[in-house]
């Protein structure tokens, strides 16, 4: 063999070398856990909990959907102030993906919807993708805590500081404009009340763990597939 030859061998060696790490596939030999949102009763708290059944995607988003209406009805203000003050909480550039990113172009922008169910579906569904495309639980992990971290801010009672979250999320959701006064309608405003002794026992994020019997289908990036 010439050296030319060795030289064009050796090249061609490298180059297949690196189609075929640029190609590589990642699988896992486990199965994701199947998640879901589900409302405490006992703790008053949104929890992250393993799902025994067989369930879909559009389910599992439709039922934790459910589970934050769920808690936030037991109160005496809206539950949509809640909810504008939980996208308050999350729509920050210093948030975990898909909330947070650069400044210029945070992941909250992707959302385009003008009414309240619209947005408690996005912060949903949105977190419930990242954890199905990545298999981390950094975005429902952050989401459950902005959920409780909102009610828990509630029954503290400042008003002031969750006026101004709530005016947040509803500027970052862009339902309001943020260059002109605010004036908070009255199905907003917020009520004073006292927790129950239920409502402050220790809020606990991390999923019960049971047997998995499971199929639902997946998301893509540009929907269901």
């Amino acid at each position: 063999m010439t050296a030319n030859t060795k030289s064009r061998h050796d090249a061609a060696r490298t180059q297949n070398q690196t189609a075929f790490k640029a190609d590589r596939i990642t699988v896992y030999t486990n199965p994701q856990r199947v998640l879901l949102f589900t409302h405490d009763i006992l703790s008053c708290s949104l929890t992250l909990s393993v799902c025994e059944s067989i369930i879909s995607a559009p389910s599992i988003i439709d039922r934790s959907s459910s589970a934050i209406r769920s808690l936030f009805s037991n109160s005496k203000v809206s539950p949509s102030r809640l909810i504008y003050i939980t996208a308050g909480l999350a729509f920050s550039p210093a948030s975990p993906k898909p909330f947070g990113g650069p400044k210029t172009q945070p992941g909250y922008i992707e959302y385009i919807g003008t009414t309240v169910t619209s947005l408690l579906h996005y912060l949903v569904e949105a977190s419930f993708k990242r954890y199905w495309a990545c298999r981390g639980r950094d975005a429902l992990d952050f989401l459950v805590s902005c959920v409780n971290r909102a009610r828990k801010l509630h029954f503290d009672g400042n008003a002031d500081i969750l006026n101004e979250l709530m005016l947040k999320g509803m500027k970052k959701a862009g339902h309001i404009e943020w260059n002109k006064p605010a004036r908070i309608p009255e199905a907003l405003r917020h009520r004073r009340e006292v927790e129950s002794e239920e409502g402050r026992s220790e809020v606990r994020f991390t999923p019960r763990l049971t047997r998995l019997k499971y199929a639902f289908k997946k998301y893509s990036t540009d929907g269901l597939i």
